[in-house]
């Protein structure tokens, strides 16, 4: 009987030791968890609301822009071309709607903006051929779809200068008008990609193309054209020469003869 009694009471603890885990053994883990979805959904929200901003704020600076530059007509040969290109089926990205113009301007340069805006210079139309320009288009398409281009307004926004201004910061922006936007303009079209964030644009441009059945070996030659280019104004600047029309636009998109040489062996 004593033995049953023993056998019972031991049973009893044991289940007991089960029972109590689910709050002594995994209350740590369970905070932890708990702290870890609280972050993610923070982190959620922060990102939908520096999103909201940056859209908002991006159609302002991009209104300036348009009022700034002489924005080629639909008559011109230079809409024809870059709408033929885009057709249908570079128009949008994640729910994002994308608009375009061409700037006519000898720069050789492209932007890109949160709202979805895409402003091609007739510099880089003349510079490129049509599946060339349409490659670089599915670039900028990919630092959007990435959010370099919200990251890179984040980065002005912030007053030291890094990526961490949050939405409320960004919205400051909408405030801002006549020199003081262009200021900021001017700051933002400067803010360089980092190797990490060409080399995913690069890759996202690599999978559109394919996926529209585009040629890929055009990302290759536009980006063995900037590199060309770049190399250029290297010797330039060492010998205090002129630097080349594309000078603005390698300052952002750098190491393109790496990128090319990445992209080809795909």
């Amino acid at each position: 009987m004593t033995k049953k009694l023993l056998l019972a009471s031991t049973l009893v603890a044991a289940m007991c030791v089960c029972a109590l885990p689910a709050n002594a053994q995994f209350g740590k883990a369970l905070k932890k968890v708990t702290k870890s979805v609280s972050k993610s959904v923070g982190d959620a929200a922060g990102n939908m609301a520096s999103d909201m901003a940056a859209n908002k704020v991006s159609v302002k600076i991009v209104e300036f822009m348009d009022k700034n530059n002489t924005v080629a007509g639909e008559e011109t040969e230079y809409y024809k071309r870059l709408a033929n290109l885009v057709g249908t089926d570079y128009i949008s990205v994640d729910d994002l709607s994308l608009n375009y113009k061409v700037y006519e301007n000898p720069e050789v340069n492209i932007l890109a903006t949160a709202d979805g805006s895409i402003r091609v210079y007739s510099g880089m139309m003349d510079l490129l051929s049509d599946e060339e320009l349409l490659a670089v288009i599915s670039t900028q398409i990919g630092h959007i779809a990435n959010k370099d281009v919200r990251d890179a307004l984040k980065k002005v926004a912030s007053e030291d200068n890094a990526t961490n201004a949050g939405g409320a910061q960004i919205d400051k922006l909408l405030s801002f008008s006549g020199d003081k936007l262009g200021t900021v303009i001017n700051e933002l079209i400067q803010v360089p990609y980092t190797d990490d964030q060409n080399k995913k644009a690069d890759s996202y441009a690599f999978d559109l193309l394919t996926k529209k059945g585009a040629s890929t070996t055009a990302l290759v030659s536009a980006l063995q054209k900037f590199a060309e280019l770049e190399t250029a104004d290297e010797t330039a600047s060492e010998n205090d020469g002129e630097l080349s029309a594309a000078a603005k636009f390698i300052g952002v998109n750098s190491n393109n003869a790496l990128r090319a040489s990445i992209i080809s062996a795909k």
